[in-house]
């Protein structure tokens, strides 16, 4: 549980609390995003007259989690401590810390994804990726991450939290997020539990459209109710909502409108708030996303955001001044409303020690840099960290024929096919890293990622060429094909192409999904790696020639042969 306030935290809170006008009230209930600001560059003058116009509580830094980690920690660093000297009451920067600190910042430590971290399944290592992440975040600047992931695999198809979350069993889950978020919190960043009331039943995708957890009652309490409550009864400070309806608790609004939680006063405040006691901020998901706009008007889905218990909502654009300023005065929101959030939001500041900022807007709680990295010691540790879950993550699934591990003395000329080509002019080259620490060990590699005329694999083979082994490796970045997490476009016709093929037997490593089998069930061999992390891939090449074990234990029901191939918990789920 979290601890009180202290008697002189609680009284600057409320102190703070009744020194501020409606327009400073407001923006305490908004998150900006930095990377949309209408300047550029440290300008004093120009950064107060922004934050005196819109003196928002929260800013968003970094890269998104769906693009790539960008910037680094001493420039984010002293353009926080910047605001922090110029604004009024002491800010928040959260982040999308989900792969520890370097998932957002480009010269701080990524991690190996989430899903890689279930398949260790150790709840030390998963206080330490906490750990290592808020150090390392605290140091950048970012107080607040957004994350873990508390959702739940449940459909294989699902295209959002492929990597994002702990896999598909809720005991799990619970356990090591819990680990996670306890990390972070015990050395000085906010957790933020997402998505509220949980992703990862809907096949589609809550960027797009309002997506369902078609959980019933029962089902949703013994699955994400489990882990929410782990995380609420755990002290977690933050809950982010989605765009995600409920229907067993809400159904469908007038014109048959699915209910998001972010409009939702039964999901959000009778269920998270009073049913499970969250105490905590709520948060919503981007207000930019098609899960939401969908609701209705401006207007209509900010004021309903907000009185459906919403403390903080993200990324609502700077005319939510306007439209609160009007909402209040016509009572559609109520001052003890707004209070309420606002208080919720100080008390989040001051137990991270906002108000301890001294008047350069610096943080002493923070760890120092030195050339855009934690101290070497730190470093080191966080960085170990990182290569250790890299090699403890790894997963074979299936290996039918017994081809691995491989014979470093008898394999010495390898076919890659490239599934990395999902549409026409569209390759994701990191793929380059495993094709690299093949070559690095003096291995002939040829490549296949021309799939025009289908049998050119077929014609290779009868040309007298042999293989000592076939890789079929497998990446799609997050979002790199929206609405999807499979092989499609190019990467589907690799996968008819490669069936033409009499004499090569494939060895499949996906670096995404952790679901190949279900597109390619004629697959022999499967390895699961989780992702492109640089060291996750040196380590796979290791273990496919026996250097080092498969440790990975599968997250998620990976293999479907002798299973109900209705995913974990989805036997009665409604859409």
């Amino acid at each position: 549980m979290r601890k009180a306030l202290a008697k002189e935290e609680q009284d600057w809170v409320e102190r703070t609390l009744r020194s501020m006008s409606l327009r400073e009230k407001i923006g305490q209930t908004m998150q900006d995003h930095a990377g949309r600001l209408p300047f550029q560059g440290m300008d004093e003058g120009t950064i107060r007259a922004y934050l005196e116009k819109y003196p928002v509580g929260s800013f968003f830094i970094g890269g998104e989690v769906i693009q790539k980690a960008a910037g680094k920690a001493e420039e984010y660093r002293e353009w926080v401590e910047l605001l922090q000297k110029v604004s009024k009451t002491p800010l928040l920067f959260s982040g999308d810390l989900e792969f520890g600190a370097g998932s957002a910042v480009k010269s701080l430590t990524a991690f190996p994804p989430l899903l890689a971290l279930a398949a260790a399944d150790d709840e030390a290592l998963a206080y330490e990726y906490g750990k290592y992440t808020a150090i390392e975040g605290r140091a950048a600047g970012f107080t607040w991450a957004l994350a873990p992931g508390t959702d739940l695999l449940l459909n294989w198809m699902n295209p959002v939290i492929t990597t994002r979350c702990l896999g598909d069993d809720a005991e799990r889950a619970l356990r090591l997020s819990s680990a996670v978020m306890r990390g972070m919190q015990d050395y000085g960043i906010a957790a933020c539990a997402k998505h509220f009331p949980g992703d990862g039943v809907d096949y589609r995708d809550q960027h797009i459209i309002t997506t369902i957890n078609g959980l019933s009652e029962e089902e949703w309490f013994a699955t994400y109710g489990r882990v929410s409550q782990q995380m609420i009864d755990q002290g977690v400070m933050s809950y982010m909502t989605g765009h995600i309806a409920l229907p067993w608790l809400e159904a469908n609004a007038q014109g048959n409108k699915p209910v998001p939680a972010t409009v939702s006063a039964r999901i959000t405040t009778e269920l998270l708030r009073n049913r499970m006691g969250f105490e905590g901020v709520v948060l919503s998901d981007a207000l930019d996303m098609g899960g939401f706009l969908a609701w209705g008007d401006y207007e209509t889905r900010i004021v309903d955001c907000f009185n459906c218990g919403t403390d903080v909502l993200l990324w609502p654009g700077v005319n939510y001044f306007e439209f609160m300023e009007r909402a209040v005065a016509s009572g559609k929101v109520t001052m003890e409303r707004l209070d309420a959030s606002v208080r919720r939001v100080l008390e989040m500041k001051a137990e991270l020690g906002m108000q301890h900022l001294d008047a350069e807007g610096r943080d002493h709680s923070a760890a120092p840099l030195l050339n855009d990295k934690l101290h070497p010691e730190l470093d080191r540790e966080a960085r170990k960290l990182s290569t250790t879950l890299a090699g403890r993550c790894i997963t074979l699934v299936r290996n039918r024929r017994n081809l691995l591990p491989l014979n470093p003395q008898t394999t010495r000329r390898v076919l890659v096919i490239m599934l990395n080509k999902v549409t026409e002019g569209r390759k994701y080259d990191r793929m380059e890293l495993f094709v690299g620490h093949l070559k690095a060990r003096g291995l002939q590699v040829d490549i296949l990622d021309e799939f025009e005329p289908l049998n050119t694999l077929q014609k290779w083979e009868q040309s007298g060429i042999h293989w000592d082994a076939a890789f079929t490796p497998y990446f799609m970045p997050l979002h790199g094909m929206m609405n999807t997490a499979r092989p499609v476009g190019e990467a589907a016709k690799a996968i008819w192409a490669m069936q033409h093929a009499e004499t090569v037997h494939p060895i499949g490593i996906s670096f995404a999904t952790p679901y190949l089998l279900r597109d390619m069930p004629f697959l022999d061999t499967l390895v699961n790696a989780y992702s492109l992390h640089e060291d996750t891939v040196a380590l796979t090449v290791k273990a496919l020639f026996g250097e080092i074990p498969f440790q990975g234990v599968s997250p998620v029901q990976a293999d479907p042969e002798g299973m109900n191939t209705i995913p974990r918990g989805l036997q009665h789920a409604r859409y």
